[in-house]
């Protein structure tokens, strides 16, 4: 009787979990941008974590309530637009914010970015030979095209 109600428990609590996971289905909201060049942005809610080699990152958070605020470093400089928006810039830069909504606007090279939510993204390569490549849902990696392409992921 014991060995019933423990197997009852774990499938009380099991069925929910593999019931959310299937509606959900394969599109979960993921975006993954390897060494790109160019410029990118995401409008979201969720999270982004990202670094680039060389260039500057423009983060609107318009609730800094809602999650973890933008962590920055490596910048070599920063200027505050306004209470919600800041440019950070330099070489070597890392940033993440995670949970809530956000913008997010990078210019330059080598940028790698990790994004999971619901949002829009923008992606525009430079034009050079070889702009980086994205993945959206776990999909095969594709080339950055040199024009703007707008999905939500």
């Amino acid at each position: 009787m014991r060995r019933l109600l423990a197997t009852v428990a774990v499938l009380a609590f099991a069925l929910p979990a593999a019931a959310l996971a299937a509606v959900r289905g394969p599109s979960d909201g993921t975006l993954s941008l390897r060494d790109g060049r160019g410029t990118f942005s995401i409008r979201a809610t969720g999270g982004i974590i990202g670094s680039f080699a060389k260039g500057r990152v423009t983060v609107t958070d318009p609730d800094p309530s809602d999650g973890t605020g933008p962590i920055v470093t490596g910048d070599d400089w920063h200027k505050e637009r306004n209470d919600t928006t800041t440019v950070y810039g330099g070489t070597k830069v890392r940033f993440r914010l995670i949970g809530g909504s956000f913008r997010i606007r990078v210019v330059g090279t080598g940028v790698n970015l990790s994004v999971v939510g619901k949002g829009s993204v923008n992606l525009a390569g430079a034009g050079t030979a070889d702009d980086g490549t994205y993945s959206v849902d776990g999909g095969d990696y594709t080339a950055v095209p040199d024009f703007v392409t707008f999905f939500l992921p």
